[in-house]
């Protein structure tokens, strides 16, 4: 081969590598953008799927929630309506309590009485049978005001 054939070899085999790397550059820039782009719709796939299960997290955070509040609240209510019942309950039987015990002690002092009045009456000495008759007479007085009065509180 002669220096001009070998010249014009050579520039045909520097044009094919020049446009061998041109293609390959070219191959390998269209393969990075396919490959950016795969990247970047994958990357908005998985965004768009990570805030459609936040969002679904939320929704059920917020519904246990919820329900929750609903729950302790019907439950305080329903403690509520039981201490409301057992108070009126412990209310009345303190009532009835009260009342027996004014019952029994009115029975009491008037058995107690009863026995001073006959005492008197068997007395012979008149001013200590009279003086024995005011005493009874107004501790008769006495025991009515306070038994109405418990009574009147106890209603």
């Amino acid at each position: 081969m002669t220096a001009p054939a070998k010249s014009t070899a050579a520039k045909n085999a520097t044009d094919t590598a020049t446009k061998a790397a041109a293609d390959t550059a070219a191959k390998a820039t269209d393969a990075a953008t396919k490959a950016t782009d795969a990247a970047v719709k994958a990357a908005t796939e998985a965004t768009a799927n990570a805030q459609k299960t936040a969002e679904k997290l939320a929704a059920s955070a917020s519904a246990a929630a919820d329900k929750a509040a609903t729950d302790l609240t019907k439950a305080v209510d329903e403690t509520s309506e039981r201490v409301t019942e057992f108070n009126a309950k412990l209310v009345e039987a303190a009532k009835q309590s009260g009342n027996l015990g004014v019952d029994t002690y009115e029975k009491a002092v008037t058995s107690l009485l009863d026995l001073q009045e006959k005492l008197a009456d068997a007395t012979p000495i008149d001013w200590v049978a009279d003086l024995t008759k005011a005493q009874v007479s107004f501790a008769r007085e006495l025991t009515s005001t306070v038994t109405t009065t418990a009574r009147d509180l106890l209603k």
